[in-house]
């Protein structure tokens, strides 16, 4: 055991430095000079000059490099050109807003896809299964943009269920004493029931249309596998035997398919944790990593990006480490393929 996990850290630390790597030449190629974009529109090009010498721009890539992998190493992203701060801080700040609006929607996309998808296996081929493929359909072909918009404008400027989106929390609020850096969690631990009402209100919106983008996916993999369970010459002796369909339903079917639907819930997370919400976090201007990754984009950003990315790198090997662990919870016969 303690022979594993020391050879899958290894694994991991060296995932993270080959993301790094590959993130210091990937964003060689952006287009544009940072030194330029940050000096401003009617910068001299002695200013220019000054601000490439300043952020080491003017160096030879091998030397860029070699103080790249140096810094990386002792946790130093570098200093943003947008902002003159260090990109550790700023990501750090803003993650706590990623990790709450993903997670809630990380809830509401596994409820959706595991209740949708159980609900179409056992009802397929009629009436119920066909309405349910045609709305997986629908939310994996709609662009999120779109959607979001059409939400805002419904939800919003209509029905006013929710209150416009600008942020954590709504007009006249301030934000809690922090602890954990979730709003909900930070207002309910200082007892103001009515700041985590408020920020929980502020919160569903982005997340159920999140919720909603990322479910698709879980429900065709939950309502296949499923089927594939139920149909199983276990699930039939099971009926054979008289047991009631609920219990072949979760203990022949769900609790058997596990394994593809864990893997599945896996990708989702990385989506909703890191990668999907920088759409949403813009449109909702929720103040998290995704809109700081979309605003250092704009500003051809160059060590603000290269920390997004890499902390996106980071969340996605942490994310399979989970996952092998939660393989193992699953099906025991994982551990002793493994001889362990």
């Amino acid at each position: 055991m303690l022979r594993s996990g020391l050879a899958r850290s290894g694994i991991a630390v060296v995932g993270v430095v080959g993301v790094a790597v590959l993130i210091f030449f990937i964003t060689r190629l952006l287009p544009g000079d940072p030194a330029r974009v940050a000096a401003g529109q009617y910068a001299t090009d002695a200013q220019v000059e000054q601000l490439r010498r300043q952020y080491g721009l003017d160096q030879p890539v091998l030397v860029q490099f070699g103080r790249y992998m140096v810094d990386f190493f002792r946790l130093d992203l570098g200093t943003s050109i947008r902002t003159g701060q260090p990109v550790t801080d700023e990501l750090l700040t803003r993650l706590p807003a990623t990790v709450e609006l993903g997670l809630l929607a990380l809830l509401i996309a596994v409820v959706l896809g595991v209740g949708l998808g159980v609900l179409a296996a056992v009802h397929r081929h009629r009436v119920v299964d066909k309405i349910i493929q045609l709305l997986v359909v629908f939310a994996s072909a709609a662009a999120v943009f779109w959607i979001a918009l059409l939400a805002i404008y419904l939800f919003v400027n209509e029905w006013g269920v929710f209150t416009s989106p600008i942020g954590r929390l709504p007009r006249g609020y301030a934000p809690p004493d922090p602890v954990t850096g979730f709003y909900v969690v930070d207002a309910l631990l200082a007892g103001d029931l009515e700041t985590a009402g408020a920020a929980l209100r502020t919160l569903l919106f982005p997340a159920m249309l999140l919720g909603l983008h990322a479910s698709p996916s879980i429900v065709k993999i939950v309502r296949s596998s499923t089927i594939r369970a139920l149909e199983s010459d276990y699930a039939r002796t099971s009926r054979s035997f008289g047991y009631p369909p609920g219990s072949i339903l979760f203990h022949d079917g769900l609790r058997n398919a596990l394994l593809p639907v864990i893997t599945n819930i896996g990708l989702v997370a990385g989506f909703v944790l890191a990668g999907g919400n920088v759409l949403i976090e813009q449109l909702y201007a929720w103040p998290g990593i995704g809109q700081y990754a979309y605003d250092s984009l704009q500003e051809n950003d160059l060590f603000a990006l290269r920390g997004y990315v890499i902390l996106i790198g980071v969340t996605y090997i942490l994310l399979n480490i989970v996952l092998e662990l939660a393989y193992r919870r699953a099906d025991p016969r994982v551990a002793v393929a493994e001889g362990r």
